[in-house]
């Protein structure tokens, strides 16, 4: 998809300086802004139209793609639960310990749901696990 099939309420988003991953509903990436190609460590082109969980830990995929239909029942402007989800993985394979806020946006009726992501610090408990796994 590109960036002129998207409706303004979505493109408008992509001249942020916040890290700002876009998927549809199904949860295809359709727009990442360049602080968010930052963080997560990709480009544009190589992640929109891929399902965002390639963004996470490929140990944790299949959870985080358990996670989308109750979001979906459920739309809200929301922190993002802590837990599991709460890391992306780069393509280096570093893990980088995030905090998001899901914003759902309807056009024309399509959902499109805004997560704003930020690095944040890991918990004791993360250290000690990314310690025992290094």
């Amino acid at each position: 998809m590109s960036l002129f099939d998207l409706p303004p309420d979505i493109t408008e988003l992509e001249d942020s300086d916040e890290a700002i991953v876009v998927v549809r509903g199904e949860g295809a990436v359709v727009l990442m802004t360049r602080t968010a190609e930052e963080l997560f460590g990709v480009s544009s082109e190589d992640i929109v139209g891929e399902f965002v969980e390639t963004l996470v830990p490929e140990k944790k995929r299949s959870g985080r793609q358990a996670y989308r239909p109750g979001y979906l029942a459920e739309t809200a402007d929301r922190e993002r639960d802590p837990g599991p989800f709460s890391e992306i993985e780069r393509p280096d394979g570093t893990i980088v310990p995030i905090a998001a806020r899901l914003e759902p946006i309807r056009v024309d009726g399509e959902l499109y749901v805004a997560a704003h992501v930020s690095e944040r610090e890991r918990t004791p408990e993360e250290s000690e696990a990314a310690a025992e796994e290094g």
